[in-house]
C-alpha cells in the first residue's frame, strides 16, 4: 500500500473529488480525516468510507474560517498522533459575469478558494515539521491557466492557487514539505460542475462545447476518479522530490484553447 500508516487530511470531501480522494487514499493504507462544511455530506462520505473498511474521522469545519482550519489539523493530530498529508480541495464557483457579480459573492469564491488553501498549509506545517516532512496538494483548475464568461471570481481564485502553490514550495521547502498542484480539467458529476448560476442545461452544453466539439483530444469528460489518481501519485512517496509543479489533468484540453 502506497500510504501505509500515513494520516492524511482532505478538505472538500464531502462529495466529489474529495470524496473520492479521500476513499481512494483509505484504499491505499492511509488515515483519512475528511474535513467539509456540509454535515450531512460529509456524514454520507465518512459512512461509504467506513463501510468499506477504511480508517477515517470527519471534521465540520468551513476552511476559509481561521479557527476552524487550526481546529480541523488539532483534531487530526489529536486523533491519529500526527499529520502527513494535506490535500486542499474545497472549493465554490458562482457563474455569473464580472458585472452581476456582487462583492460578497468575490469574497466567498476567495475565501474558500485560496484563502481556505492558505490558512489550511499554514495549520497544517507545525505537524509536518515535526514530523520531519509532509506533502501538501493544492487542487487547482485548468480555469487558472485559461478563462471564460462568468468565471472571474473561480479563474481568479484558482490562478492564485497555482501561484501559492509555487510560494508554499519555496518556504516549506526547509521543512522537507513538498507542495505541488492540480488543475483539473472539464470533469464531470460533481457539484461544482452544477455551481451556483450554473443549471442542468448549462452543464449539457459545457458537455457539449467541450466533448462533442472534439476539444478534449481524449474525447471525454474526466472523472474524480481521474484527478484522485493524480493526486495520489503527487501525496505518495515516488514525489519526494517533486515539489513547486502543477500536473494538469485535463484530457488534452488546455493543448487545443
Amino acid at each position: 500500500m502506497r500510504l501505509h500508516g500515513k494520516t492524511a487530511l482532505v478538505t472538500g470531501a464531502g462529495s466529489g473529488i474529495g470524496k473520492a480522494t479521500a476513499a481512494l487514499f483509505c484504499r491505499q493504507g492511509a488515515n483519512a480525516v475528511l474535513v467539509d462544511r456540509c454535515q450531512e455530506s460529509l456524514a454520507a462520505a465518512l459512512a461509504e468510507i467506513e463501510a468499506a473498511g477504511g480508517s477515517a474521522i470527519g471534521v465540520l469545519a468551513d476552511v476559509g474560517n481561521p479557527e476552524d482550519a487550526r481546529s480541523a489539523v488539532e483534531q487530526t493530530s489529536a486523533h491519529f498522533g500526527g499529520l502527513d498529508i494535506l490535500i486542499n480541495n474545497a472549493a465554490i464557483s458562482i457563474a455569473k459575469s464580472v458585472l452581476d457579480l456582487s462583492y460578497e459573492q468575490w469574497e466567498s469564491v476567495l475565501n474558500a478558494n485560496l484563502t481556505g488553501q492558505f490558512l489550511m498549509a499554514q495549520a497544517a506545517t507545525p505537524p509536518m515539521r515535526k514530523a520531519g516532512g509532509g506533502s501538501i496538494v493544492n487542487i487547482g483548475s485548468i480555469q487558472g491557466k485559461i478563462s471564460e464568461p462568468g468565471s472571474a471570481a473561480y479563474a481568479s481564485s484558482k490562478g492564485g492557487v497555482a501561484q501559492l502553490t509555487r510560494s508554499l514550495a519555496i518556504e516549506l521547502a526547509n521543512f522537507n514539505i513538498v507542495v505541488n498542484s492540480i488543475s483539473p480539467g472539464f470533469i464531470g458529476n460533481t457539484q461544482l460542475s452544477m455551481a451556483d448560476g450554473v443549471d442542468e442545461t448549462t452543464t449539457e452544453k459545457f458537455q457539449t462545447f467541450y466533448v462533442g466539439s472534439g476539444r478534449i483530444p481524449l474525447r471525454r469528460a474526466g472523472t474524480v476518479a481521474d484527478v484522485a489518481a493524480a493526486t495520489l501519485f503527487l501525496a505518495s512517496r515516488e514525489c519526494a522530490y517533486l515539489t513547486g509543479a502543477d500536473l494538469v489533468v485535463d484530457g488534452g484540453l488546455s493543448l487545443t484553447l
